[in-house]
């Protein structure tokens, strides 16, 4: 068909190129834009911009059309197929292939919008219906969301059963003290052979925000930094933030229990 702006295959020959259109036996007048994406389905989406471009320096370099003109002929054609298909029975024998054609143009689509430079708008019933599918598509993200945040809430929940409005109180002018015991806490090992620390922590921060969380100093709270620097992860190698316990500071030892 001399007319169509697709590069065809001539009739019983080989394609020179595999992007080439039409059938072995002839090209049938008035189906260009089928065989255009019958070929596309075939070659598949991870080539549609190659095959795309293929045929439209050919259509350009022929003088058919234009860049601009090609662009518009081909969405026409993708949003002509795409309604076709959607007014397609779900019951016709054809709905399988069908479904699976829709998704390769719905793909090729979404390419063609994006490299519109051309001001080219679909028409207001085909843009609807876009509009129509992305509200719907952002819809479900939202409930989505909304289970995922119903499902946080609910564990939230099961949480502040452990949560409390009241802290600790460490006696004003004790919070050395205590904290020597902290130390203490954590030297503790079992009274066996082996001698496993009964307490760890993963780092030194996770006492520092425990004791935070947990106790304060008289009526006010503790700052996390001030007692962060009382706790070091090497001993051999205190950082310059370290400040020691003192020792009159120190009133309890814990020991373990002679049998």
């Amino acid at each position: 068909m001399r007319d169509t702006y697709f590069k065809t295959r001539r009739p019983f020959r080989k394609r020179k190129h595999r992007y080439d259109i039409g059938s072995p036996i002839g090209f049938w007048n008035y189906y260009d834009d089928n065989h255009f994406l019958t070929r596309l389905y075939e070659i598949g989406n991870e080539e549609q911009e190659q095959y795309y471009n293929y045929h439209m320096d050919y259509a350009v370099s022929t003088g058919k059309c234009t860049e601009a003109e090609f662009y518009e002929h081909v969405r026409e054609i993708v949003a002509d197929h795409i309604e076709a298909i959607r007014k397609e029975s779900p019951f016709s024998r054809k709905h399988g292939r069908n479904r699976i054609n829709l998704k390769h143009l719905r793909t090729f689509r979404d390419y063609l919008v994006s490299i519109n430079t051309y001001g080219y708008r679909d028409p207001v019933d085909i843009t609807i219906t876009r509009y129509d599918m992305e509200i719907a598509s952002l819809k479900k993200q939202l409930a989505d969301k909304d289970e995922e945040l119903a499902t946080q809430n609910e564990k939230l929940e099961k949480l502040k059963i452990y949560e409390s409005k009241y802290k600790v109180k460490i006696t004003n002018g004790y919070l050395s003290t205590f904290l020597d015991l902290i130390h203490q806490f954590r030297e503790i090992r079992t009274p066996n052979e082996n001698g496993v620390r009964i307490l760890s922590g993963s780092t030194e921060m996770v006492w520092a925000k425990m004791i935070c969380k947990y106790f304060q100093h008289g009526e006010d709270a503790l700052n996390i930094e001030t007692i962060r620097s009382r706790f070091t992860a090497d001993k051999e190698k205190r950082g310059t933030k370290y400040r020691p316990i003192r020792e009159k500071d120190k009133f309890f030892k814990i020991v373990p229990e002679e049998d």
